[in-house]
């Protein structure tokens, strides 16, 4: 078949979704799919979990309208009126609950700074094993196994197959008909294959949060097409806009955007696919560059200037931190040389390890105020840090207890025979993915706001312990009063203290005492699937979570926005980004190996021209030199920022890197707005 050129229907390809037409060829309404399904349960009411979830996805992939776009490369959407979802929670949860006593599902305790879930968001399946076997070498080889699990497998996937066959009828597509038979042989069946599984999992409540190392997994694919004539590079360019453009096209870049790797090892798809992105400028797809010292400079600079020009979707990963961190926490070399980032910035290695890496949230700041709370005095400031230490360790034990009954529960709540079957360990265990069925079952843990903690008990010590300012019991009273009536002891302490980010020693060297110091108990601790949890070091949802959170002694209020990823407060670092860097590199960064990342803002003046360009790529390398993990930037003049909000039919493609994805500034409320404003002003 022909296809429009891109840019002649990219309108419609990005309202693929909320547009969609769904044919009447072939398939059953909701009425029918629903009396099918209660039959079913009815008829099988012991049945083992994963197969009474399986009937389901398959049933709904065999009968479930399909839409009718044969404008698209890339169709497949269905109907599955929310079937699976209503299952999780009418027959999954409950399940759980009576299966595993005591279970919480999912909530944050702000009282004590932790939070604690079932992860359904930080999952992806073995790409290079699906393009390997295809549908049909998935099926061949699960019809090997006798358990419930194996035949859940070869129920979904003959199921997607012929899904597929269903989507190339309906659409006169016969891309779809081939990888319903066979595995891919050209980029086109490659990538349909890629997106059918995506979204088949994605339906049945995982988010698939990254589609692998784009340029290793399809590379072959490629070279076979350009060397046989099925594709020039201006075709293929093509091809991959169409495909990425459908990820654009499912939440209109108001999620957590999909991630597409590139690196550490980069070819001729790897400077294609970045020059896709920067042409069609959208806030999703994000980009992962793994970052070693032999990145070709023409790559580094083709991508900074995206960043530059403001396609920042893209976060720098230094290749060689990152495996180290996660040799340490356990993987082989082999294993970990083999990672992808599997949500914003997190590694797992891929077809091995399940890392649920937004499992447990773990708030730094709040521990401050829990020590405060005791009522308790402490003679020396010493004796303060040690009872904040010790804190961490206390909520860390209740975290852990509430956590691991939601690893125990995911198996009834939401198991995933699609995902799971391209894992060679579960397939030779016989136990999906949410069963302990991966090599590599860790929890992840987020543990956030390190700079509003460590600017926190540096005020202590100004105000309580040096300076004598006021004692614990007055800076108790101060913070309920959220520092009304006492202004000028607040103006002293934001002017006064030191302040983490401005490369100062003794501020700097809290942070890597608190830091080692809770990595090191989070490395310890066992999680409920047979692994341990698995560290982090970044704040996210700063506006959302900072409501939550009271007034603290570092002269923040009660509800302002926290600190982002391992940023200085907003408007504290006054040193400049050297000195910030400066003091984000003492933290040994493989501590935290399930991911950290410094957002860098600058002026658009100081990356102007080419020059500017290499001012970019010094910056990754050196911050990558020195023992940086993640890095990522923003690229604003306050003066726009604030026009935006006034005018922002003018800006409708401004994009903001917010901590690990992008978005459209206007599709920001005004408060997270304005955290971007307050940065940009204190650099101007």
């Amino acid at each position: 078949m022909t296809y429009a050129p891109f840019d002649e229907i990219r309108t419609k390809l990005e309202k693929q979704y909320e547009n969609a037409v769904f044919s009447t060829e072939d398939c059953w309404d909701e009425a029918k799919l629903r009396q099918v399904w209660d039959d079913h349960r009815k008829a099988n009411p012991e049945e083992d979990r994963i197969l009474s979830r399986s009937f389901l996805i398959s049933l709904i992939l065999e009968h479930a309208p399909v839409a009718l776009e044969t404008f698209n490369m890339f169709p497949g959407k269905f109907q599955h009126f929310n079937l699976l979802t209503q299952d999780m929670n009418e027959n999954g949860w409950p399940l759980a609950v009576s299966k595993v006593p005591g279970l919480v599902g999912g909530a944050p305790d702000m009282e004590l700074g932790i939070g604690w879930m079932v992860d359904r968001s930080h999952v992806a399946p073995d790409w290079f094993n699906l393009m390997k076997l295809g549908l049909p070498g998935l099926i061949a080889r699960a019809e090997k196994g006798t358990s419930p699990f194996h035949k859940s497998i070869v129920m979904v996937y003959k199921a997607l197959a012929e899904f597929c066959r269903r989507v190339a009828k309906i659409n006169n597509n016969p891309v779809y008909a081939e990888i319903a038979e066979h595995a891919p042989k050209t980029l086109h069946e490659a990538f349909a294959l890629a997106y059918v599984l995506h979204d088949a999992i994605e339906f049945s409540c995982e988010e698939v949060r990254t589609m692998g190392r784009f340029d290793e997994i399809y590379i072959d694919f490629y070279r076979k097409d350009i060397a046989e004539g099925r594709l020039t590079r201006e075709s293929a360019k093509e091809l991959i806009k169409y495909f990425w453009i459908a990820f654009y096209a499912r939440y209109q870049g108001k999620r957590f955007g999909k991630n597409f790797c590139f690196g550490p090892h980069f070819n001729e798809l790897s400077y294609l696919g970045m020059e896709v992105y920067y042409e069609m400028n959208t806030v999703d797809p994000k980009l992962s560059v793994l970052v070693r010292d032999d990145m070709p400079q023409d790559f580094a600079e083709l991508y900074a200037r995206c960043i530059r020009d403001g396609r920042t979707a893209i976060v720098s990963l230094n290749y060689d931190v990152v495996v180290a961190g996660m040799i340490r926490h356990g993987r082989t070399p082999e294993d970990a040389a083999n990672f992808i980032p599997i949500g914003c910035y997190e590694p797992a290695v891929l077809g091995k390890e399940i890392s649920c890496s937004g499992s447990t949230h773990f708030y730094l700041p709040v521990m401050v105020l829990s020590v405060l709370k005791s009522g308790k005095d402490y003679a020396t400031f010493e004796d303060f840090k040690v009872a904040y230490l010790e804190e961490i360790r206390r909520v860390a034990g209740i975290m852990r207890e509430r956590q691991v009954l939601c690893d125990l529960a995911w198996k009834y709540v939401n198991p995933v025979p699609l995902l799971s079957g391209t894992f060679d360990s579960c397939m030779e265990r016989g136990r999906d993915m949410t069963d302990c069925g991966a090599v590599y079952n860790t929890t992840g843990c987020v543990v956030s706001y390190l700079a509003d903690a460590v600017d926190s008990l540096s005020a202590i010590r100004y105000m309580v312990y040096e300076k004598k300012l006021c004692t614990l019991a007055e800076l108790r009273q101060i913070l309920k009063d959220n520092w009304q009536g006492h202004e000028k002891l607040r103006n002293e302490v934001l002017r006064q203290p030191a302040k983490w980010g401005n490369n100062d020693p003794r501020v700097d060297d809290l942070a890597v005492e608190i830091a080692a110091f809770t990595s090191d108990i989070l490395f310890h601790l066992p999680n409920g699937r047979g692994g341990y949890f698995y560290p982090s070091l970044y704040g996210q949802m700063v506006v959302e979570n900072g409501k939550k959170i009271g007034a603290l002694p570092s002269g923040r209020l009660a509800g302002e926005p926290a600190s982002k990823n391992m940023d200085a407060v907003i408007g504290m670092d006054k040193n400049g980004i050297t000195a910030l860097m400066d003091s984000v590199l003492k933290v040994d960064m493989r501590q935290f190996p399930c991911g950290t990342c410094l957002d860098i803002m600058l002026h658009p003046t100081s990356v102007r021209g080419d020059e500017g360009i290499g001012i970019l790529v010094s910056l990754i390398r050196t911050f990558v030199a020195h023992g940086g993990s993640g890095i990522q930037f923003n690229i604003f003049d306050a003066g726009v920022l604030r026009d935006a909000q006034v005018h922002p039919e003018k800006y409708a493609n401004l994009q903001v890197r917010v901590c690990g994805w992008n978005v459209r500034f206007t599709d920001l409320d005004p408060e997270a707005q304005e955290t971007f404003i307050r940065q940009a002003e204190a650099i101007a």
